[in-house]
């Protein structure tokens, strides 16, 4: 009976869906290259010329290593305050960022190897959050990648590195909490 109530307000609820525009100065960061879309059933994702999928392991069972990127390592500090609001990064605060990105992510790959890791679950979405919003789930767009993380070319880099160290990553997707 709970499922069906569900069900039923998501089919209601589901063509009132409304798309982000998009927005031409957040093409590093976007999801969605279709300039026209006007529903989220419209996007379209970016190509990635030139990527060898890495096919996931039958077992999951092995080492992984949890990480809240922005408290991970700030491989790139000229994205920690790159909304220009005074409520994004403070090193001495435990409510604001304090600059973990995928670069810092990289740059660490050694050393989670090196301790026998071979998963990475990255606690909190690495999509758009506010500015303030340190630990990943305050998401405010599905479609933007959070510009404090790194743009998509950094994290295609960033899996990449991974999967070359015969290393996999989760991505923790909580939409709405």
């Amino acid at each position: 009976m709970k499922w069906g109530i569900a069900g039923s307000l998501l089919a209601l609820f589901a063509p009132t869906t409304t798309a982000w525009p998009y927005e031409a100065s957040l093409l590093d960061y976007n999801l969605n290259v279709n300039e026209n879309a006007t529903s989220p059933f419209e996007y379209t994702p970016p190509s990635w010329p030139g990527h060898k999928y890495t096919e996931s392991p039958k077992n999951w069972r092995f080492p992984f290593y949890t990480i809240m990127l922005d408290r991970w390592v700030n491989g790139d500090p000229t994205n920690d305050n790159i909304n220009g609001t005074v409520f994004e990064h403070d090193l001495n605060s435990n409510q604001m960022r304090h600059g973990g990105d995928a670069v810092g992510l990289v740059d660490t790959l050694d050393y989670l190897q090196g301790m026998g890791i071979k998963g990475i679950y990255l606690a909190g979405t690495i999509l758009m959050n506010q500015p303030w919003g340190a630990d990943g789930y305050s998401i405010l767009d599905t479609t933007l990648l959070d510009q404090h993380y790194g743009t998509i070319q950094v994290w295609r880099n960033t899996i990449d590195e991974i999967h070359k160290r015969g290393m996999y990553v989760i991505f923790d997707n909580t939409l709405a909490t």
